[in-house]
């Protein structure tokens, strides 16, 4: 009803269907009885004989006439007495004796037929003794006995009430009377003038009026404002500039434009304002065509009608309340064992009430709850976007579907029209509203997504606004004295506060944001069927049962939140420096170009820039380094500042810094200061940890392979509801009030209120015990994605490999020409041993070293230390016993992945000369060395000490013979041209002792394993071969740039010859069925590879990426994204980017709250891989055996339903109750206890749940069920206990489901379904690759054995309070004592059952038990045989799954 006035689609829309509804509804008056339709009741008897009949006394009904004188047998009244109306001889006929008159039926007078107003009854007829009385025949027994009696000779003349009617007078032809055996009597009718209808009338078209009138008042205005733009734009146009009207929506597409143009104006400091294209990255998808805005005002009378909405909903929800009540006789001012009186005291009348209304309760609830993101906003009023009071963004996001591969024509088919029904709801677009504020100044801005949208003036645009420090070194460095507070303000408006607010809501609106999800409310308005048709035990289990998964849901969200808010939020104070001077504020204060002091301790809440001083990092929880970080100031030049390469310049928000070291003294390259300074680069969602921050908030919704199959299934669960409801119909002919209720039952049981949470219980479980192992998860969503991972990509160094290296040696040069390998450095050259002690950036924290591995090594191998108190940047002393001098360090340039070299600038204390030392890989070296000055067999040596596995680092040198002044203006390029290569330093990277045997796990698992290093490809295929990743006697061919054709060229690097043409190789299959030749590429021929479209075919035969930079492991992880499930394994650092972009991706980290990746792990051994897969296969397993045990329910329950609907009976309250709170919950908690499988199996599991494993687990199950079930009632039909004592349901009112089941039947399919139920739960345990076998598991062995020992005990036992409770076994006090028990000494309700008791024979018991106790072998057979077991097997070999096929 909400979106009547929505629009005039909208309108015929819901006015059709809700046309649908009343013609749906319309036909529920009727009686309400019901029969078996394909047996006739206690009619035959097993031999094919007539059942005997019972000796039964019944009334006969009256004869009724027009004239007594055709009555059979006259009046005989004794004198002074006369025959009154009520067929009795009275002294007077009283108006009260009269309208007891039988001919009338006892009916209202509106009701009583015309003709019926003049009959008469004749003198009644006494009751008739049956001795042989027949169910099916009844009727003509009684009247035949009436007939006797009433001494009438032919009943022809004699005809049914209602049906015939008698003649008038002894002269007419026609019937001489009629029986008056009365049918029901028509339904009572609302006049609709009844108070209670007068006030929902009132109620519900007064407020259709009132959204009438709010609709009409909302088009005008808006169109007002349509007009006054026109007219604004018209006025300007005739000015002289030409404008388009924008449109109330627009998309932020034009904004790169606008703000373009925007670009030169300036804050002040010579900074200018950047945004749409030009602003940082973490807004791209915060722009262009995905993301429309629409602006809108608050209404007085909008917000009225919002809140009366709500009052409608709530008084609609008590109004169904108040039928409950009624229908329970619990009205006030009720007389006891009255119910139904504002339905006339008719409950069907009332019945149907409660239904429509229901139904269009459900109509409203669903309404609102489908369009709840712009139900808001329909009640306000729709402007232009800067001219509102709200801003909504409709932000359009498509779903990543992963192992899409997979669909098929029924999943693409329901996909489709999930498509279509999304796009016809609007739920293709996130629709969000945020209040639209002004700043001090008075400037327009919100907020969305925690980034700060601001107007630009000039065009009437809003985009996120960024800040253009600079280009180069030195204009950053140029920026030490700080902003202006007027500046400060100014970039504060366009940017906001440095601080991400993370909004978790309270414990109550928590629960709220769960219970308005679609399948709560489902499960919710379900419950009111069960609370009015005398349901409400089942639905008071039911609602704790929801409750309880509802607290489930919300725990775990909760607490997930609050932590994310712990991570994410931050507010300290520090040292700004504003107005140039230092000022004490809080972080959230900070904006771009702030100057910031930055002390040991310190928590980064932005992004800096390093201008004054060095820092030691700890960055673990950002990153997931290891070892803290030493960090540099940038210099005073003009280079070029790249955030990509200049990290050791910047500093990150979320990191630690551990030690600061300021730089009092420069020689002109580095600022001095007596603090150590930072420049605020990025502040808020701009910073890195904000855009990590605000992918976890707004995530990309994933969709995985068995989300798109669970609508099928949810369609196919719909679809077999529906089929259960017309089943219903089928056998409750003439009951469409019984049909309706039934029927809902039947299609809101098929589904499983703890469904939702079963769905995720596994993956819970799987995060709870990860963290037991120190594998934290920071998104549980991944871990069932984690289940099915087909590619691990490694890191080297740090990850396969220890983080240290250690020292192997040294060759040095002499002459051109390599001395021999030496591993006593202290013994070689003296220049070598000056370089190996100052080419480096390590520093001292309290006694431990800072710094790269590899350089911490190398310092530790030269003996020589650091002083404390520089003059210059450092100061490193040699060894006592050693003859060289101390040397300063004046000038550094850090290690640069992209130049792969480092150098330091050094002045020999004793001597005063300067030396320039150069350090990096030895193919860069080499590029840089004189020529002269390389020996020949330089590559040979290089490659051959890699072969090794040896990490190979050159150094060169030269003498610098300028001044300090000459060198402070040099270039980094001109300092290191023109060096002498002097050596190579060696270290053995040396293999974690558990690598190899992970290795080997994960390949046991079907896992392919790849490496993605920064180190030389040589080391690389030597670590991959020692851990096992490239088999042994595989061919290795490497792939490099020949820097002199451009060319891609292959080398076998065992026989170091060239390889033209490498197709015919791969071709050759060995052993496995798969190539023998490995491939490995260095990151250059990587690049030239991808540009040319080569890398593609090439991928899934490449084991080791060599000399791989940040970006090119990203995209490498990206290729293999598209082949299958990736997860990316490393330590951090220049990993990070290729971790977030992963599928999975895990940190080796001992931050437990790192966000570089999904996982961090603090074991730092790729051991946590297996770890990870091994807890994410048995999650996606225990997630997949709850969904299997809860579809089995939902069949089993429908099952029930229709075996129940067609003898019209139905298991007793209690029963329901221990189904649903004790069966099913009980026991889908018991399938997560069970443990995970100790090692990987061979084999994934199935993500799919339509996939042949869980079709064929389900659907057998189902049909075997369905076989002894149907063998169960063949036999009972069979049984003499049973003929001729089978339950008749026509005797009591179906509404009324108590009274239907104490019968044979529905004890016999009590006992049948228990089993079935119980078993559910347990056969879903089988299939032990992924989860231990489960005799492992107690918790679920305990509640098996308790469930099938009390059912078993409730059946075979003599009758007990425990089977009376269950009203199984038992029966009346009386019937049993004569069946031979001993007589109860509890209470027993009386038995609705003409024997009085539902005990089946000892021979019956057993009978019955053996067939349950067969269906449950028979189902759990099929699991271990078939499911799991050589069926499966054999099938696999013969109809083998498509995988990815690939080496592993």
């Amino acid at each position: 009803m909400v979106l009547l006035f929505f629009d005039r689609r909208s309108c015929l829309r819901l006015s059709a269907a809700v046309g649908a509804l009343i013609v749906l509804l319309s036909p529920l008056a009727s009686p309400v009885d019901a029969k078996p339709m394909w047996n006739t009741i206690n009619k035959y008897a097993v031999d094919g004989s007539l059942c005997p009949g019972t000796r039964s006394t019944e009334v006969c009904s009256a004869i009724c006439v027009y004239d007594l004188a055709n009555c059979p047998q006259q009046p005989d009244c004794a004198d002074g007495q006369s025959l009154c109306s009520d067929g009795n001889c009275h002294d007077e006929c009283t108006d009260e004796i009269n309208s007891s008159n039988p001919c009338t039926c006892g009916w209202q007078a509106k009701h009583v037929p015309a003709k019926a107003g003049g009959l008469v009854p004749c003198p009644l007829l006494s009751n008739v003794t049956i001795s042989e009385m027949h169910p099916w025949e009844k009727k003509k027994q009684v009247r035949d006995a009436c007939s006797s009696q009433a001494r009438i000779s032919d009943q022809g003349n004699f005809g049914i009430w209602g049906t015939d009617w008698p003649r008038n007078g002894t002269s007419e032809s026609g019937l001489l009377g009629v029986w008056a055996e009365c049918p029901s009597e028509p339904q009572n009718m609302y006049t609709f003038r009844e108070p209670m209808w007068i006030a929902v009338f009132t109620i519900v078209f007064g407020y259709l009026a009132l959204l009438a009138t709010w609709f009409m008042y909302k088009m005008a205005m808006e169109m007002h404002q349509r007009h006054a733009r026109s007219a604004t734009v018209d006025g300007a146009a005739t000015g002289g500039t030409k404008s388009e009207l924008n449109p109330l929506k627009f998309d932020l597409k034009n904004n790169a434009g606008n703000y373009a143009r925007s670009a030169a104006k300036t804050t002040g400091a010579g900074n200018s304002i950047s945004s749409g294209s030009d602003a940082s990255d973490e807004t791209n998808d915060l722009m262009g065509d995905n993301i429309r805005l629409s602006g809108y005002k608050n209404s007085v009378l909008g917000t009225a009608m919002t809140w009366l909405l709500l009052l409608l909903a709530s008084l609609w929800l008590c109004y169904l309340f108040v039928l409950c009540a009624d229908y329970y006789g619990s009205m006030p001012n009720t007389p006891a064992d009255v119910s139904c009186t504002l339905s006339y005291d008719d409950c069907n009348l009332g019945n149907q009430t409660f239904i429509v209304m229901w139904c269009l309760f459900i109509f409203m609830v669903v309404t609102i709850n489908v369009t709840r993101h712009r139900l808001r906003n329909f009640f306000r009023i729709k402007t232009f976007p800067e001219h509102g009071e709200f801003v909504c963004v409709e932000h359009k996001v498509d779903p990543e579907i992963m192992l899409a591969s997979k669909r098929s024509f029924l999943v693409d088919a329901v996909r489709c029209v999930a498509d279509i029904f999304k796009r016809f709801l609007g739920w293709d677009w996130n629709v969000t509203t945020c209040p639209l504020a002004k700043t001090a100044t008075g400037r327009k801005y919100f907020t969305y997504q925690c980034t700060r949208f601001v107007l630009d003036q000039s065009d009437g645009q809003f985009a996120p606004c960024s800040f253009q420090l600079g280009t180069k070194n030195s204009e950053f460095v140029s920026k030490a004295d700080g902003l202006t507070n007027d500046e400060a303000k100014t970039r504060f408006e366009l940017i906001g506060p440095n601080f991400i607010q993370v909004y978790v809501p309270n414990w109550f609106f928590a629960f709220v944001r769960q219970a308005t999800s679609f399948i709560v409310l489902y499960q919710s308005l379900a419950l009111l069927l069960f609370f009015y048709d005398f349901y409400w035990q089942v639905g008071l289990v039911d609602m704790f049962i929801i409750i309880l998964s509802l607290t489930f849901s919300v725990v775990v969200r909760k607490l997930s939140e609050e932590r994310l808010k712990r991570m994410a939020e931050q507010d300290e104070h520090l040292m700004v420096k504003r107005d140039g001077q230092w000022t004490d504020m809080s972080t959230r204060d900070l904006v771009p170009g702030d100057v910031i002091q930055l002390t040991a301790g310190m928590h980064m809440s932005c992004d800096c820039i390093l201008i004054c001083g060095n820092v030691v990092v700890d960055e673990a929880s950002l990153t997931g380094e290891a070892l803290p970080v030493r960090k540099f100031s940038v210099r005073i030049d003009d280079t070029p500042f790249d955030s990509a390469v200049n990290k050791n310049n910047q500093l990150y928000a979320g990191t630690i810094i551990s030690q600061t070291q300021p730089l009092t003294i420069s020689n002109g390259d580095f600022l001095a200061d007596e603090h150590v300074l930072g420049l605020v680069f990025r502040t808020g969602t701009a910073s890195d940890k904000g855009k990590l921050v605000r992918k976890i908030l707004f995530p990309q919704p994933i969709s995985f392979i068995f989300d798109e199959q669970l609508k099928v299934v949810l369609s196919i669960l719909v679809c077999y509801a529906i089929v259960c409801m017309g089943f219903a119909i089928y056998f409750y002919q003439g009951s469409p009030t019984a049909t309706y209720f039934y029927g809902n039952f039947c299609m809101l049981q098929a589904i499983s209120p703890l469904l939702p949470a079963g769905l995720v219980a596994g993956q819970s479980m799987a995060a709870h015990r990860l963290k037991k192992k120190r594998i934290y998860c920071v998104d549980p969503q991944r871990i069932l994605m984690a289940g099915k991972i087909q590619i691990i990509a490694f890191d080297k160094t740090g990850t396969m490999t220890f983080d240290y290296l250690n020292f192997y040696g040294v060759r040095t040069v002499r002459a051109a020409a390599f001395d021999s390998f030496n591993g006593d450095l202290p013994s070689v050259d003296a220049l070598f041993q000056m370089g190996v002690a100052s080419c480096h950036a390590v520093t001292d924290l309290n006694g431990q070293l800072i710094g790269n591995p590899v350089d911490i090594e190398q310092f530790k191998a030269s003996e020589w230390s650091l002083d404390n108190q520089p003059k210059y940047l450092d100061k490193i002393v040699p060894p006592a016993n050693s003859p060289l001098s101390a040397l300063h360090v004046v000038r550094r340039f850090e290690f640069v992945h992209a130049r792969a070299s480092m150098s330091v600038v050094a002045q020999d204390e004793g001597t005063g000369q300067i030396h320039i030392f150069v350090k990096g890989s030895f193919e860069r070296i080499k590029q840089i060395s004189s020529v002269a000055t390389v020996p020949v067999d330089y590559d040979l040596a290089c490659s051959q000490l890699a072969r090794e596995g040896c990490y190979v680092l050159s150094i060169a040198h030269r003498i610098f013979g300028g001044t300090m002044d000459e060198l402070r203006n040099m270039s980094q390029e001109d300092i290191e041209s023109g060096c002498d290569f002097i050596g190579l330093l060696v270290f053995k990277n040396m293999l974690k002792p558990d690598s190899e045997q992970a290795i080997s796990e994960l390949k046991g698992g079907s896992t392919r394993t790849i490496m993605i290093t920064g180190d030389t490809a040589l080391t690389g295929i030597y670590i991959a071969r020692q851990s096992g990743m490239i088999p042994p006697n595989s061919t290795v061919l490497l792939g490099d740039v020949d820097k002199k054709l451009g060319g891609i060229v292959w080398v076998d690097i065992d026989q170091d010859i060239e390889v033209e043409n490498i197709l015919p190789l791969l071709d050759q299959s060995g052993p496995d069925g798969f190539p023998s030749t490995e491939l490995a590429v260095t990151g250059a021929a990587f690049r030239m590879l991808s540009e040319n479209g080569g890398i593609k075919p090439l991928l899934l035969n490449t084991r080791v990426f060599a000399r791989m930079q940040p970006n090119d492991k990203v995209f490498c992880v990206q290729q293999h994204m598209e082949h299958g499930i990736t997860a990316m394994c490393g330590d951090g650092g220049n990993d990070c980017g290729a971790l977030r972009a992963a599928h999975v991706g895990l940190a080796l980290s001992d931050a437990e709250a790192s966000i570089v990746s999904p996982f961090a792990s603090g074991n730092r051994s790729i051991m946590s891989c297996v770890e990870l897969l091994i807890q994410s296969r048995a999650g996606l397993a225990t997630s997949f055996a709850n969904y299997r045990a809860l579809i089995l329910y939902g069949t089993t329950m429908t099952m029930m339903k229709l075996v129940s609907f067609y003898h019209a009976d139905s298991m007793s309250s209690n029963i329901w109750m221990i189904i649903d709170a004790l069966v099913a919950t009980s026991m889908a908690i018991a399938v997560v206890f069970l443990p995970p499988a100790k090692k990987l199996a061979k084999y994934r599991p199935t993500a799919q749940i339509l996939g042949p494993e869980i079709l064929s687990s389900v659907l057998g199950v189902v049909v075997i069920n369905w076989c002894f079930m149907a063998c169960v009632w063949i036999w009972v039909y069979g049984q003499s206990f049973f003929r001729c004592n089978e339950f008749d349901s026509s005797t009591v009112d179906l509404m009324k489901w108590y009274l239907l089941g104490d019968n044979y039947e529905a004890a016999i399919m009590t006992y049948v379904v228990m089993y079935q139920f119980i078993n559910n739960g347990f056969l879903v345990n089988y299939g032990y690759l992924y989860r231990r076998p489960w005799y492992r598991n107690p918790f679920l062995l305990a509640v098996w054995s308790v469930l099938i020992i009390l059912i078993s005990y409730a059946q075979l036992a003599p009758p007990s309070r425990l089977s009376c409770t269950l009203r199984l076994n038992c029966g009346n006090p009386d019937v049993l004592e004569s069946l031979g028990f001993d007589r109860p000494t509890w209470n027993i309700e009386p038995y609705n059952s003409p024997i009085g008791h539902n005990v089946l024979p000892t021979y019956a018991k057993w009978t019955l038990w053996g067939y349950s106790i067969g269906n449950m072998v028979a189902s759990n057979l099929w699991q271990v045989l078939v499911v799991y077991g050589p069926v499966r097997t054999f099938l696999r070999k013969r109809r083998p799954m498509r995988r990815l096929n690939v080496k592993l």
